[in-house]
């Protein structure tokens, strides 16, 4: 019972300060922080905050993770998986997405923040966070492909595809400020163009 509390009380510390570590990161980018001014801001020791993320990697990381498990929620909030109609979800997928970097921009511009080789590295050694929302892309489109068949008939790989194809305005609108805010109906009609089968 007391391991089982103990554990709790560690997962809810670990939760605050993935909520409070956020503004470090997107406003300072990930080399202007120092363990010891996070832990300075959130009122506890260097020791405690390195014994609950053992580097400024691992904090890193956990706060990726917590910010894709977030949008996920969000995600699921606004788009149930008994939602009958897989396009209303899709919209909603890249609507959710275009905002949510919208409101990361400054992060987004950071050297090692917005350097996707960087995740991919982390990813060799870590679970990968975002699996539940590729998991629910891919039922999507396995639904959507029951209605429309898709040129290529591995819906996972129409998930990723897809996604690569989202953050394409991503990475446009970074260089040129501009495609966030393209209707998501003609986001998804474009892409679908390109794997629907005629």
């Amino acid at each position: 019972m007391k391991e089982s509390i103990k554990a709790k009380v560690q997962e809810t510390k670990r939760q605050l300060i993935l909520e409070a570590v956020a503004d470090f990161f997107e406003t300072r980018g990930f080399n202007g922080v120092k363990m010891q001014e996070i832990a300075k801001a959130l009122g506890i020791s260097v020791g405690a905050l390195y014994k609950l993320f053992p580097s400024k990697e691992a904090l890193f990381y956990a706060y990726v993770a917590f910010e894709i498990e977030t949008f996920y929620r969000r995600l699921l909030e606004q788009c149930p998986p008994d939602v009958a109609d897989p396009l209303i979800c899709l919209r909603r997928y890249i609507r959710l997405k275009f905002d949510t970097f919208a409101a990361k921009r400054h992060a987004l511009e950071d050297p090692v923040i917005g350097d996707p080789l960087f995740f991919m590295k982390m990813n060799t050694r870590q679970q990968d966070p975002a699996a539940p929302i590729f998991d629910y892309l891919t039922e999507r489109f396995e639904q959507l492909g029951k209605i429309h068949p898709f040129k290529e008939p591995n819906p996972r790989k129409v998930a990723y595809l897809f996604n690569a194809f989202t953050t394409g305005y991503v990475e446009y609108w970074i260089h040129y400020q501009e495609g966030l805010d393209e209707a998501e109906e003609q986001v998804l009609d474009l892409f679908l163009e390109g794997v629907i089968q005629r």
